[in-house]
């Protein structure tokens, strides 16, 4: 192979080397001196600058611990308390019950005169009010424009609390968009029962007085735009956006030492060298405790110490190396020429032996010194070349078709069956020559995406890759291996039983619906065989009661000829009185007409008797009148002739009232000749009727008789149907047994249609896997 090839070619310019190694180490010992000297200043400055970077490493996790005990721990534990006691303010709860958001802003801008924040123990930047589902509700005057809430993890991780973990304060490290480090404390409002959450943002900034100190340097944090946002120097002070802070205790036993350092270096003169100072500056990214930025820093200390010591043990090295290596190189040159070069021919000549494949070749018999050392690395040697020999022929000889691609891209070897596949040797065939596709080639030239195995269908085959890198001890990259095999009827085999399978699949949902649908008419048939039971048992019931009532029938019936035959007597005689009612009726007519034609006559009598009487008054008027005019002899001839006029008066008003009486009578024969006729006329209707009567009778009569043999026969039919509905209802319940076992086959038939399906699934997903 080729890693084998590139050793034996190591090996054979490794012999070639020891050959001249003598000729080298004339002229390399000339040059030794001048080149030590030159490695030592080159290793002095590679210490001093790998030194000056592990200590701006260290600054990195410095920073962020020095930030995460001041902010995220001891600044939490500051204000937490002084939040707690802002979040429980009457006033505070009550526009949060009340939902008065106007009320809510004032009471946020109150926060910012609080005493803690007037006395500079808390600085204040913005108070953001939520309701219980962290809707923003109300911000104070400052309105920052941003809130840790923006962030979505953040949100998802306040409104996914439960309510234990709700009650507790959350603090959170995060940065505004232009850059501004911030901290925020979210708690609930209202103790126990939260009616709402409060968000405290403020500026943890001053709390890092002090950390250049610490540090030994000047740490400044800084915006996006690359402004000083705050400030911390070596000697103590502080300084955030250009306004100083106040100073620390330890920042002002600082300044104190500073000045009696100062007073003191008054007394000595002064140096009139000019000093070169030296400052080695790092930025630093300081993180949010969640995988973010809360800040950017930058971090610079005077290192001009480091470098005068530096040079002076530089200096040093030099002058003791050039002594030791003088007396080194005369040694060594005595040494090699009496023993070594004896041994290295003797390694030169095994090299060259191993490199032409000769594993079992001898080595020069050596001491326990370097050259023992040497020998023992020349026998591993040997047994890797005796190995990788062995992994050679084992890879030529594997059915397996294999090859290697170097990482320029070139195809540094093929094995015997992959020669045979592509019909070439490694120095013929390059580029796709599987023809595996762009995709494919893509993937395989960037190291990160192996190893890679894959089935993939060419023009020619279904192969079967596997891809992997080939490494040396020191992880770099020598190569890529690339195996396959040819299966194309594996996988022909697999899409065969794959698409079998989906078949036996869709024949297996298939028979699950049926099964289901069997499964709910034979639900169905069961209820229609328990409902034809019980219906042919309430048919047998009524069978039962129409047999008992056409009994009742048939003796009706014979009580109804019985009484058609009283009705047909008494319809007989009652013809017969109809008969004579109608005779008397026609006397009547013909004794109301004559007594109409009496009153009619006597109401001729009566008018003549009005007409007497009316002249008998007015004879009686003029016998009056006469009377008055004889005078005297008149009198008695007046009394006489008033006497005749009243009885004239009297007359007349008999003859009225006998008028009316006559009248009425006269209206009464009238009426009764009319009734008379009327009931004439309905005694004709009635002996009509009565004739129909007798006539319906004997046909009601003849009806009867054939009912009477109809419920005879029907008695006889109820029998029967009595058997009838004993047999449809055995039918009934047998049809429901059946129901039954059809139901529970239906189940059993369901259950293992969904077993198939389980099982196919299971049987494709292992198929998938293979």
């Amino acid at each position: 192979m080729t890693g084998d090839k590139a050793a034996k070619t190591a090996i054979s310019e490794g012999a070639a080397s020891l050959l001249t190694l003598r000729r080298i180490l004339l002229v390399t010992g000339l040059l030794v001196s001048g080149a030590v000297t030159w490695m030592l200043l080159w290793t002095g400055d590679t210490y001093r600058n790998f030194a000056i970077e592990t200590l701006n490493n260290s600054v990195s996790g410095t920073v962020n611990f020095f930030v995460g005990s001041r902010v995220a721990t001891d600044y939490a534990d500051k204000i937490t308390p002084i939040a707690n006691e802002w979040s429980r303010l009457g006033s505070l709860v009550k526009s949060y019950q009340e939902n008065d958001q106007t009320r809510m802003k004032a009471e946020l801008d109150i926060l910012s005169n609080a005493r803690e924040v007037v006395q500079g123990e808390l600085n204040l930047i913005e108070a953001v009010a939520y309701d219980q589902e962290f809707k923003q509700l109300a911000t104070s005057k400052a309105n920052l424009g941003a809130s840790v809430t923006d962030d979505p993890e953040i949100m998802a991780y306040l409104t996914g609390r439960d309510k234990g973990e709700a009650r507790k304060p959350a603090s959170f490290m995060w940065s505004t968009p232009d850059g501004r480090p911030v901290f925020s404390l979210i708690l609930p409002v209202g103790g126990f029962r939260a009616v709402g959450y409060l968000e405290i943002i403020t500026d943890p900034l001053p709390t890092l007085s002090g950390i250049g100190k610490v540090l030994g340097g000047t740490f400044q944090i800084i915006d996006n735009y690359g402004a000083v946002l705050f400030e911390s120097l070596e000697n103590g002070a502080a300084s955030e956006g250009g306004v100083a802070l106040p100073e620390s205790d330890e920042a002002a036993a600082s300044a104190n030492d500073d000045v009696a350092a100062g007073s003191q270096s008054d007394d000595t003169p002064e140096s009139t060298d000019t000093v070169t100072h030296h400052r080695a500056a790092v930025d630093v990214i300081i993180s949010n405790g969640r995988g973010g930025v809360w800040a950017e820093a930058r971090f610079d200390r005077d290192i001009s110490g480091f470098y005068d010591q530096t040079n002076d043990l530089r200096a040093l090295s030099i002058e003791l190396l050039v002594g030791v290596l003088l007396a080194a190189w005369i040694a060594g040159w005595v040494l090699l020429r009496t023993t070594v070069f004896r041994n290295l021919r003797g390694f030169a000549r095994a090299m060259t032996s191993i490199s032409q494949g000769d594993t079992n070749v001898n080595l020069p018999k050596v001491g326990n010194d370097e050259i023992g050392e040497m020998k023992k690395a020349m026998i591993a040697l040997r047994e890797s070349v005796r190995q990788a020999l062995i992994l050679q022929n084992m890879v030529e000889n594997t059915p397996t078709m294999t090859a290697l691609i170097l990482p320029e891209g070139n195809l540094g070897y093929l094995n015997a069956s992959a020669q045979q596949y592509v019909g070439g040797t490694a120095s013929s065939v390059s580029g796709d020559f599987l023809k595996l596709g762009p995709d494919f080639q893509a993937k395989l030239a960037n190291p990160d995406n192996l190893p890679i195995s894959d089935v993939i269908q060419t023009e020619r085959d279904y192969l079967e890759v596997l891809a992997a890198p080939v490494r040396d001890k020191h992880d770099v990259l020598l190569g890529t291996m690339l195996a396959w095999n040819a299966v194309s009827e594996r996988e022909e085999s697999r899409i065969a039983v794959s698409e079998m399978m989906a078949e036996v699949a869709r024949v297996a949902q298939s028979v699950t619906e049926q099964s289901e649908g069997l499964l709910s008419l034979a639900s169905e048939l069961t209820n229609q065989s328990e409902s034809t039971a019980q219906q042919s048992g309430s048919a047998l019931d009524v069978s039962r009661e129409a047999a008992s009532n056409t009994q009742n029938v048939a003796t009706a019936v014979e009580e109804l000829s019985s009484s058609i035959a009283e009705i047909n007597r008494q319809a007989s005689e009652a013809s017969s009185v109809t008969g004579r009612a109608q005779t008397e009726a026609e006397e009547s007519q013909r004794n109301i007409g004559s007594l109409e034609k009496a009153s009619s006559e006597i109401g001729s009598i009566i008018d003549l008797i009005n007409d007497i009487a009316h002249r008998t008054k007015l004879l009686s008027l003029n016998a009056t009148i006469e009377a008055e005019r004889a005078g005297e002899l008149g009198k008695g001839f007046a009394v006489v002739a008033n006497e005749v006029k009243s009885l004239a008066d009297q007359t007349a008003n008999a003859t009225g009232q006998i008028g009316d009486l006559t009248t009425a009578i006269q209206q009464a024969v009238q009426k009764a000749a009319h009734s008379i006729s009327t009931v004439g006329d309905v005694i004709h209707q009635v002996n009509d009727i009565q004739s129909t009567i007798t006539q319906s009778v004997d046909e009601q009569r003849r009806a009867t008789s054939e009912i009477s043999e109809n419920v005879q026969r029907i008695a006889e039919g109820a029998g029967s149907m009595d058997q009838m509905i004993r047999f449809v209802n055995d039918g009934a319940q047998g049809t429901g047994r059946n129901a039954h076992d059809l139901n529970t086959a239906s189940h059993q038939l369901s259950d293992m249609a969904h077993n198939l399906s389980d099982r196919m699934r299971d049987f494709s997903e292992r198929m998938k896997l293979t």
